[in-house]
């Protein structure tokens, strides 16, 4: 019987480990890749690689947006990432273009170790990005 005991607590904690994931937070840091943009049908438009944008996540708040169709080619952006009481009532992050003078909000569907998925309520799309970095710190 003990040796039962024994083999049902390790399942249980090995599960455990398993279903615990890092923080939403910690998930989002890195550099990513846009890879494609969905519309609400699901269908997917690939972004050609000459046109790849990128966006790194660093730490606090602070982010740099790369679009090669932008004259600047760089920008460095605020970013807000809100886990409860939100429009959605799913987690949402805030793009803040300090410059140019507006802000971009999105859903946020998935964000795990090499994808984010992020909901664009005003476009109606969905961009999936890959993980190609992490944050420098």
């Amino acid at each position: 019987m003990a040796p039962m005991k024994k083999i049902l607590f390790s399942l249980l904690i090995l599960s455990f480990a398993l279903g615990c994931s890092a923080p939403l937070q910690e998930r989002v840091l890195g550099i990513w890749e846009r890879t494609s943009t969905c519309t609400p049908e699901g269908q997917c438009q690939d972004t050609p690689a000459d046109k790849v944008q990128k966006l790194t996540l660093l730490r606090p708040g602070l982010a740099i947006y790369e679009n090669p169709e932008d004259p600047e080619r760089q920008r460095k952006i605020e970013y807000e990432l809100f886990e409860k009481d939100t429009k959605s009532n799913s987690p949402e992050i805030l793009f803040r273009f300090l410059n140019l003078g507006f802000q971009i909000r999105y859903v946020i569907l998935k964000a795990d170790k090499d994808k984010l998925e992020l909901f664009n309520p005003d476009r109606n799309n969905t961009e999936i990005y890959k993980k190609v970095g992490v944050a420098p710190e």
